[in-house]
């Protein structure tokens, strides 16, 4: 069991560029670019094992996938550019793949997010189905933290049955090799022996067992 941690990582802190302080649209033009590009230097921001024994073996040696984002408002002019090394052409999803930007549904005072699809078929189901889900006390464009209730996903119970199981308590954040904060949960799916037959009752059960946080918003 993951936690949701999936979940967690397609919707929590993500940004958007900001227009400047006059400026009043709301939208931006996305354009994006790949290119092969060539290093200036042999294995210049590259380091691999076998293209020092095997000049090439690596896969792209002195060349990359390069691609550049740029994001521009044609209103203010403001504008951010992107740059990214890719090894292979970036592969394209919809929302639904992503696991975010689709429409929340509402389960009382709470709201049911879609998160990501698992990357392989689980329970027998094919990739892309059953999908793991937040749980949050608003309807949002991006969430916050305290905004997180738990999240949801496929599980078995102990005789083998599907099921859902719900984690929640978001707590302190762990750091990865690369110090980049990731949200995590104190108590997680399934660990108590608690399971739910569907995604809506487990999202039940969270409104009335995880009380808000201190200042969350009503």
């Amino acid at each position: 069991m993951t936690g949701g941690l999936g979940a967690l990582a397609a919707h929590l802190d993500y940004t958007v560029p900001q227009h400047r302080p006059d400026c009043t649209a709301t939208t931006w033009d996305v354009d994006y670019r790949l290119h092969r590009a060539q290093r200036s230097e042999r294995n210049s921001g590259h380091s691999c094992p076998l293209d020092t024994d095997n000049p090439g073996a690596c896969g792209h040696g002195d060349s990359h996938q390069a691609l550049a984002v740029r994001i521009y408002c044609r209103r203010c002019g403001a504008a951010t550019e992107l740059r990214a090394e890719l090894p292979e052409a970036p592969m394209r999803f919809d929302t639904a793949r992503l696991g975010m930007g689709t429409k929340p549904r509402r389960c009382g005072d709470l709201w049911i997010y879609q998160g990501p699809p698992p990357q392989q078929g689980i329970l027998s189901d094919q990739p892309g189905e059953p999908r793991w889900h937040l749980v949050a006390r608003r309807n949002a464009p991006r969430l916050d933290r305290q905004d997180i209730v738990g999240a949801i996903e496929p599980a078995l119970t102990p005789r083998g049955k599907p099921c859902f199981a719900a984690s929640w308590g978001l707590t302190e954040l762990a750091h990865d090799g690369g110090g980049r904060p990731t949200p995590v949960f104190q108590h997680v799916g399934g660990s108590d022996g608690t399971f739910f037959p569907t995604v809506t009752a487990a999202a039940r059960w969270l409104g009335e067992n995880v009380p808000a946080p201190t200042g969350a918003p009503a």
